[in-house]
């Protein structure tokens, strides 16, 4: 499983009608993988079900989701939220990472894409 986030606009490749693929493949951009024990540490987190909630995010295990910048800026805060309080240490890194390249996406105007 990875999450990417594009380090400029030309690393998100753009397709219509959504605006957006959630495709970043470019040297400008970081990638995380993580594998299915963290993977179902996050779900018992509810990791999902808050995205879904949250963010309207359409991902499930074995799908693909991107978030653009504006997207990210909540994702952000509620990343800020959940890593101020008690976290599991196995997804505690994930949600770093996750902050990080929020901060990242925000800062340039690009996204992050989650490949689940």
């Amino acid at each position: 499983m990875w999450i990417r986030v594009a380090l400029d606009k030309k690393s998100v490749h753009y397709c219509e009608p959504v605006g957006y693929s959630s495709i970043i493949m470019n040297p400008d951009s970081e990638e995380y993988y993580f594998d299915r024990t963290v993977a179902d540490a996050l779900e018992a987190d509810g990791f999902l079900t808050e995205m879904w909630e949250k963010l309207d995010a359409l991902f499930d295990w074995g799908d693909c989701d991107f978030f653009p910048p504006e997207k990210c800026i909540p994702f952000r805060a509620w990343l800020e939220s959940r890593l101020s309080g008690d976290v599991n240490p196995t997804v505690r890194p994930v949600y770093e990472t996750m902050l990080d390249y929020a901060n990242k996406a925000i800062e340039n105007g690009t996204g992050i894409s989650f490949d689940f």
